[in-house]
């Protein structure tokens, strides 16, 4: 299959069930809208191709050839079967009443449909005739077929949540029913029939059950309000749709949630295509499909990305753009500081060295950013709010009945005064005053900061009011009042409500624009962000939609981005203030709902108030400036170290990984040097000169040759080092061979290797027996024996080749091939392909695989990405 855009599929009509074809060509797309309807969408354009109209069609199920489609008729209690030759209708099946799912046997045989009241209808597709009427449970919804069809489960939505198991072969219901979560709508097996995943709506998890003792073994919780799941080709990742925007991705083997996609609408019904390797989802409510890749994503980079490494620890990626002089340096996921039990809110001192965090059981923590770790617990308890000084030197909390101030230097509380329930703290600009909240009395408290006490009467605002934002020059202050669902304007110096913004939502979070213009007010219930006017204290267009239920607001030095804290999609998204457009989502950790950034902006703690964790998150994409024309890049087997070789100045550039900057001046190698490989012991640095037709010898302690070069074949490209060091395997891409250079005596064994026509990239098996090469002359990956060496077997291509890496346990080789936009996976023994190939973007380069072997990252040259390959 191609690998058109992912972006949101523009429908007439409503979908509800969705249908993928055997070949993957086709998506069919049901909608009970205008008396029924089914679309044919193609799969390689997005475009509609045909419809056909169909009675009250919804959830739908394609025979194991494809040629017939069986769509569920809600007008007539029945189900409709169209021929996908001539996408008509040719027979009509009455079910029972209200026809609601159904699953298709993998033979094709038998249709299970559930009806009401407590049946699962059975159909003869042969025949086209219900055989038997099953009766399950009280309220049947959801229903799936095992893959060696003895089984069929089926989703009660009583309100404590039933599956009940039909065994096929005498259509009865076996067993006890299995207790699940609060109104299951579905429920997916994996292909083994070990272990069935149940998607329960309201209490948001997934149940998962052990097929064999017919219990819940684990409870993992997802997104908000789950409608649908599917499994993906292998079963080692559940992709569960929410309701609020967005798709948790569960690993089925660990049962852990390692990741959420965000989409633009509401995923539904789901199918996955035969490739494995997208998802489309039919949009809750709107009018699109939702198509989501389930093994890429794909993250931009500088000007023409070539090649990628990745550091041991496997948290950052090092990617050369050659185009524009720089190495990207990619952080693979967010660090994460253990903080309590329930962090809610965090701070950030002026000076980026010290963050607090308020803990809902602890108190506040406040954690060393340098080491990034809890340092001290201050001496004050049930905190729920606080505050920080712009200067840094005064931490306000409120807490029950009262609200103190601590000085951050000596970590000491300074001073109280009586608050009866403090729901929000600010602090004036100058420092002078603060603003409290009082949700007992509905009023905001202003308060002399030294020494701490209250100044003149409450003033009366809406109702349970929390957040607080200032305008920069002091003179207003905004009040979000949860419970009436409005903003009120306070004029500071007259201490009176100037107005009152209704915005018809929660207001959880208010954040001020740096230049007092913009109010940025978020509200979870309604899933959005408002903008607020200042000077007319009037709300400006739409709401800004966000979905996942968001929580916290940062905005940076010159208020461009807007970062918000997103509960439910377990990330942070970026705003572009002036488009108001979603830039960027950046995963932070389970369940945020507080974000501060640095001063320098580039970092944001997020508060994981579900994991007792804060979460760092870089917040721009770290561009190192090299010069010249970066192409090969590795890291030192320690970490500590990047080496990218710059072909336009004849030097080796070297890059501090902690600091992500340029250390000292660029190793001159001189020539055009295309690759590096540092040694095991990270001694040596090898380098190749495709101008000089040799290999440079860097010591890397003193950063200067170690020996005179090498002379090795015409114009060498890829290399490679031995696992213990002692020989380097050089392509040399001019004249079709490999040579082999004993490191000890820095001299080429023997005879050239032939390789090919045109050998680019090199890989070795972490045995160092096999060497695999990429020949861009002959569309083939060659394999050589390093013991004779000799060329022993190939493997043909769809197209030429580019790069090469093996994993780790030497059982998988993953191949580039920028001419049809794919990664090829290879089965090392049996040098076969495994599964079909990868989409990725255009023209794709090099790669590097994580230590796990679970993640590659592809650079893609001709679309300046690079995609971030599950496997």
């Amino acid at each position: 299959m191609s690998n058109p855009s992912t972006a949101p599929i523009p429908l007439d009509v409503s979908p509800d069930g969705v249908a993928v074809s055997p070949d993957g060509r086709r998506l069919y797309v049901s909608s009970p809208e205008d008396t029924g309807i089914v679309l044919v969408v193609d799969t390689s354009t997005h475009t509609v191709t045909d419809r056909t109209v169909c009675s009250g069609a919804k959830d739908m199920a394609l025979t194991p050839n494809g040629r017939r489609l069986y769509v569920i008729d809600r007008e007539t209690d029945a189900v409709s079967v169209v021929g996908t030759g001539t996408m008509a209708v040719t027979g009509s099946i009455p079910t029972g009443f209200a026809p609601a799912k159904l699953a298709m046997t993998p033979d094709g045989t038998r249709l299970y449909v559930t009806i009401q009241p407590g049946g699962v209808a059975v159909v003869d597709t042969t025949s086209n005739q219900v055989i038997r009427t099953i009766h399950v449970g009280e309220d049947p919804f959801g229903v799936t077929v095992t893959a060696d069809g003895d089984r069929v489960y089926v989703t009660d939505r009583l309100p404590e949540g039933l599956v009940h198991v039909i065994a096929t072969a005498t259509d009865t219901v076996v067993g006890t029913p299995i207790a699940v979560g609060q109104f299951p709508l579905a429920v997916a097996v994996t292909s083994d029939g070990r272990r069935a995943f149940v998607v329960n709506h309201e209490d948001e998890t997934v149940s998962v059950i052990d097929t064999a003792a017919g219990n819940v073994i684990a409870t993992l919780h997802v997104g908000s309000f789950p409608r649908h799941a599917v499994l993906s080709r292998d079963g080692g990742h559940l992709y569960v749709g929410n309701t609020m925007g967005s798709v948790s991705v569960l690993d089925t083997r660990t049962l852990t949630l390692v990741g959420t996609l965000p989409l633009d609408g509401t995923p539904a019904t789901m199918a996955l295509t035969p490739d494995g390797h997208r998802v489309y989802a039919a949009d809750f409510g709107g009018r699109f499909l939702l198509p989501f890749d389930t093994e890429t994503v794909t993250v931009p980079v500088g000007k023409r990305p070539e090649e990628a490494a990745i550091t041991p620890d496997g948290q950052q990626v090092f990617v050369t753009d050659a185009a524009d002089g720089t190495v990207t340096v990619l952080q693979t996921r967010p660090r994460h500081i253990t903080a309590g039990r329930t962090p809610t809110a965090v701070a950030v001192t002026p000076d980026g060295r010290q963050a607090f965090v308020v803990d809902d059981d602890l108190g506040v923590l406040v954690i060393d950013t340098t080491a990034e770790k809890v340092t001290s617990t201050l001496d004050v308890s049930g905190v729920h709010v606080m505050a920080l000084s712009r200067d840094g030197r005064r931490l306000y909390v409120g807490a029950q009945q009262r609200l103190s101030a601590v000085d951050t230097t000596t970590q000491q509380v300074v001073g109280t005064a009586p608050v009866q329930d403090p729901g929000g703290v600010a602090v004036s600009p100058d420092g002078s005053r603060l603003y409290v909240t009082d949700i007992a009395t509905e009023t905001v408290l202003f308060v002399d900061s030294d020494p701490l006490g209250v100044i003149g009467e409450p003033v009366p605002v809406g109702q349970n009011p929390t957040a607080l934002a200032v305008t920069p020059d002091g003179r207003h202050l905004y009040v979000g009042n949860v419970l009436s669902h409005d903003v009120s304007v306070i004029d500071t110096v007259s201490r009176t409500v100037r107005a009152t913004i209704h915005i018809g939502s929660r207001p959880e979070s208010l954040s001020v624009s740096p230049d007092g213009r913009r109010l940025y007010v978020s509200s979870a219930d309604a899933g959005n962000l408002t903008v607020i006017d200042t000077n007319t204290s009037s709300v400006i267009g739409d709401p800004i939609p966000v979905l996942q239920v968001p929580f916290g607001l940062a905005l940076d030095a010159d208020g461009s981005r807007l970062y918000v804290a997103a509960f439910h999609s377990h990330a942070v998204h970026v705003f572009d203030t002036a488009t108001r457009a979603r830039i960027e989502t950046i995963p932070a950790g389970l369940a945020p709902t507080a974000l501060a950034l640095s001063p320098d902006g580039r970092r944001a703690y997020v508060t994981g108030s579900a994991a007792g964790v804060v979460s760092v998150v870089d917040t721009q994409t770290t561009r190192v400036r090299v010069g010249g024309q970066p192409l090969g890049v590795a890291v030192t087997p320690d970490g500590r170290r990047a080496y990218a070789a710059d072909a336009a100045n004849g030097a080796v550039h070297v890059i501090d990984t902690a600091t992500a900057e340029v250390s000292g001046t660029p190793i001159q190698v001189g020539g055009s040097p295309r690759h590096v490989a540092p040694s095991p012991d990270g001694t040596r640095l090898y380098v190749t000169d495709s101008a000089t037709d040799s290999l440079a010898v860097i010591d890397t302690a003193t950063g200067t040759a170690a020996r005179a070069p090498i002379p090795v074949g015409g114009s060498p490209a890829g290399l490679a080092v031995t696992p213990d060091g002692t020989r380097v395997y050089v392509a040399n891409s001019g004249d079709g061979t490999l040579s082999v250079v004993d490191t000890a005596t820095g001299t080429v064994i023997g005879a050239p290797v032939p390789a090919g026509v045109a050998p680019l990239d090199v890989a070795l098996t972490p045995d160092g027996t096999r060497l695999f090469v990429t020949d861009t002359g002959a569309n083939e990956v060659l394999v050589i024996d390093t013991a004779t060496p000799a060329n022993t077997r190939s493997l043909p291509l769809p197209g030429a080749p580019h790069g090469v890496a093996v994993s780790r346990d030497g059982r998988s080789a993953l191949v580039t091939v920028p001419a049809k936009r794919i990664l090829a996976v290879v089965d090392t023994t049996t040098l076969t392909i495994t599964g079909s190939p990868i989409p990725v973007g255009g023209a794709p380069h090099g790669l590097a695989l994580a230590p796990e072997g679970r993640r590659a990252y592809v650079t893609n040259a001709a679309s300046n990405t690079v995609s971030v390959v599950d496997l």
